[in-house]
């Protein structure tokens, strides 16, 4: 039976979750072994079943793979341009691939399109190497991210192939999906349904994304599916629309048909149920004067680190309350981007999130030529 967290109208969720039955119809429970839906941008459960257990999930393992391969680009290890040289392992991968040639030579980017439209065990070989050297070091470093993620999952290897004691929890993939979801150059494939794989030697292999959903439900953009005789049909799904996005996963699926069917009555109830709001902006001003002792000024201004938004249950928007916690006392030196609080973001009294609140400027700490500076600053010019 499906545990409701932040239901919308609790009592026709008790009879409906996730279906479009009417009133007059029992609840129909998940065909799936597990699931959870969470809003992308707080991170806040809408829904889940049995979201902690560690299961097979066939190639929705790729999901922790392609993070570390977006990482690796946003820190200049590799780049999109970068050449990959195809091994004989990464070529020998079975399953979903673009038939990569031995020895054949191609861009990081043709690769991770490959990777994240058609799931191509191949080409996140391929990458991996790139990224780690082999795919051994590449999976240590899939282990060791989700440790610091706090994840239970265990990987065995990059592509999700069938394998003993590989493992994660529909909470782990949503989590991981959750910082995939922070990267812009994810969605420049992501949302395709069908393309062509083109060869250095001019041959093509057509690329079908198996998520369905990206080309019938209105917003969606990804993220992943698998399939296999252990897993069961998998998915993890994601929906944007009017600044919104929702995040779905589903393991253990007895059918292709019903993980989608399910996903979308997912995303129908989130639709319907809520409405998407920026709370703060990045940059946004939060207080005026803040009192620095000891510094070459008395007074910053402090503005939140980063953006904050989320989905706001429809008839709870008057609920929402900002309170802005500051240290009680900030002393130079300061740097630009230095942490003196946070923003407390608060829904019918509950804490939903969290943003820095940072300084933009130096403040030098106050010393005997700066303060004679200070002294002849203001008699020359009070």
């Amino acid at each position: 039976m499906r545990k409701w967290i932040c239901a919308l109208l609790a009592a026709v969720l008790l009879l409906m979750p996730f279906v479009t039955a009417n009133a007059e119809q029992e609840e129909a429970p998940s065909q799936a072994k597990s699931y959870i839906m969470i809003d992308a941008g707080s991170g806040n459960v809408l829904g889940e079943g049995n979201a902690d257990e560690q299961l097979p999930c066939a190639s929705v393992i790729k999901t922790m793979s392609i993070l570390l391969v977006m990482e690796a680009i946003d820190d200049g290890r590799i780049a999109p341009h970068d050449t990959v040289t195809i091994s004989a392992h990464a070529s020998s991968m079975g399953g979903t691939q673009v038939f990569l040639d031995v020895n054949t030579t191609h861009k990081v980017e043709d690769l991770l399109k490959a990777v994240i439209v058609c799931s191509a065990n191949d080409a996140i070989v391929a990458l991996a190497e790139k990224v780690a050297g082999s795919e051994e070091e590449f999976v240590a470093m899939m282990n060791k991210k989700a440790q610091v993620m706090g994840l239970g999952a265990h990987f065995v290897n990059a592509n999700g192939l069938s394998a003993d004691g590989q493992t994660m929890s529909a909470r782990d993939i949503a989590t991981v999906c959750r910082e995939l979801a922070r990267h812009d150059l994810f969605y420049t494939w992501s949302g395709i349904w069908m393309d062509y794989y083109v060869h250095p030697d001019g041959r093509e292999t057509e690329m079908v994304n198996a998520n369905r959903m990206v080309r019938y439900y209105d917003g969606c953009d990804g993220i992943c599916t698998g399939s296999s005789s252990e897993a069961g049909y998998c998915m993890a799904g994601t929906v944007k629309r009017s600044g919104g996005r929702f995040i779905y996963v589903s393991l253990g699926s007895p059918n292709s048909a019903a993980r989608f069917e399910e996903a979308s009555n997912a995303f129908d109830y989130a639709f319907a149920g809520f409405t998407a709001k920026t709370i703060v902006r990045e940059g946004q001003q939060l207080a005026k004067n803040l009192e620095v002792a000891g510094g070459t000024k008395t007074l910053v201004g402090v503005y939140a680190a980063e953006e904050f938004a989320a989905l706001i249950e429809k008839g709870k928007e008057d609920t929402l309350e900002k309170e802005l916690v500051l240290l009680e006392e900030v002393t130079a030196p300061l740097c630009a981007g230095d942490s003196v609080g946070y923003l407390r973001i608060l829904l019918d009294g509950e804490e939903i999130g969290r943003v820095d609140a940072i300084v933009k400027q130096d403040v030098s700490e106050l010393n005997f030529a700066s303060a004679i500076k200070k002294i002849m600053t203001w008699w020359l010019f009070s």
